[in-house]
């Protein structure tokens, strides 16, 4: 019988390891979670809500499920302000006599009644339920496990896997757990095949609740994305003699990222962008080669205002001022005309990354377009809830009144 016993537990120890390893969780708690199933089974086999333990032999490692309470003639008086629950939990250590006598016949008050209860035979129905709590039981200590690794690494860089595809969000392993790339968190110019490799950063992570696990989140189009290949691919970055002040981004098409050395012996653009621009074209290359501008930030808010426009040339500032009332700030900047596309950039990208690294809303003129409005024009396009938009319109009738005159004077 020893021997029959001791081979049915190294069988059940054989699957315990091969579960935990298979769902990456410690064998202690699987162990835990196979105890509560056999306590589970048990009580549904005898029908009793009453205190079971599993023991284990520390020599033979020997697995016994007993029952084990005290037989009382009547149940102790609990504490008034205990709930029915916390009393019903109480009960469960006491056995009443004539009950315990159906177990042993000699049982009586202040007995302690310990009987050892025959797992194999609880039954079908009770090893089946046991079996689907150990299964729930081990779910639910991996989605914990995948919530505490994961909870402090947002905003860190992984490198994944793709799975599949599904609703055009990516499915990613990570590891041990699959992690979800939304569509709206890719680049616009973002293809994957299965398998292929990806890097991305963890944006989010959700909290597991009852029948679903913790859902990690991914994004390559967070900001974050940016300052991890800047700390993969620039050794000062990583080891912080440079330090990043702020990152503006258009994910796809164009950023500003701002820098600073701690070091004055080193460069904090030079180092950034590397020998022939080795370093900063690793970085556009996993951006789908989008635009980097490395803008050397300054303490000095004029410095740093000018970088930020152009950070590869010196833009001719005719005059700069703050407009009073609007929230973000709203600066107008008037610059030379050979200056105006610069700092625009294609499609305004360049002028909203600079106003977003600024924290600010940034209007530009060309020293001519500047000229050509009267005082009243200029502080209604100033103060106007888009001036780009009041420009343009302005233009237009320029445009239109031109002609106008110039078909007047044909006539």
């Amino acid at each position: 019988m020893a021997k029959k016993t001791a081979k049915k537990t190294n069988k059940i120890k054989e699957a315990l390891d091969f579960l935990a390893k298979e769902k990456n969780v410690a064998i202690e708690d699987v162990f835990s979670a196979f105890k509560e199933s056999l306590i589970a089974a048990a009580r549904k086999y005898t029908k009793l809500h009453k205190n079971i333990e599993v023991d284990v032999d520390p020599e033979t490692e020997d697995l016994k499920v007993v029952l084990r309470v005290e037989v009382v003639d009547d149940f102790p008086d609990y504490d008034s302000e205990l709930s029915p629950e916390e009393v019903e939990k109480m009960d469960e250590h006491y056995m009443l006599e004539a009950e315990a006598r159906e177990y042993h016949p000699e049982a009586e008050a202040g007995y302690l009644l310990e009987v050892e209860l025959p797992f194999d035979k609880f039954g079908r129905a009770a090893i089946q339920e046991a079996r689907q709590r150990l299964k729930q039981r081990v779910n639910d200590v991996e989605r914990t496990r995948i919530f505490e690794l994961y909870k402090n690494k947002i905003g860190t860089l992984i490198n994944g896997q793709v799975l599949r595809i599904e609703k055009n969000n990516a499915i990613i392993s990570i590891g041990s757990t699959e992690a979800i790339l939304p569509n709206n968190e890719r680049m616009s110019k973002d293809r994957w095949k299965t398998g292929q490799s990806v890097k991305a950063v963890i944006s989010g992570i959700s909290e597991p609740s009852k029948g679903t696990g913790a859902q990690v989140t991914l994004s390559r189009v967070n900001k974050d994305f940016v300052s991890e290949l800047f700390k993969q691919e620039i050794p000062e970055v990583y080891d912080g003699t440079i330090e990043i002040k702020g990152i503006a981004r258009l994910p796809g098409y164009r950023a500003k990222v701002a820098v600073y050395s701690r070091d004055d012996r080193v460069d904090p653009s030079g180092a950034c962008i590397g020998v022939k621009g080795q370093r900063i074209q690793a970085i556009t290359r996993e951006l789908n080669n989008e635009r980097i501008d490395v803008v050397h930030w300054d303490q000095d808010p004029e410095v740093y205002f000018r970088r930020a426009l152009c950070a590869t040339s010196n833009v001719n500032i005719i005059k700069s001022f703050e407009v009073p009332g609007f929230n973000p700030p709203r600066t107008v900047v008037v610059v030379g005309d050979e200056d105006v596309g610069v700092v625009i950039g294609d499609k305004g990208q360049a002028v909203r990354l600079a106003g977003q690294l600024l924290g600010k809303e940034i209007c530009v003129f060309s020293e001519m377009d500047w000229a050509s409005h009267s005082e009243e024009e200029r502080e209604a396009l100033i103060h106007s809830q888009d001036p780009r938009t009041v420009t343009k319109k302005a233009a237009s009738l320029d445009i239109l009144f031109n002609k106008s005159e110039a078909s007047n004077s044909d006539e």
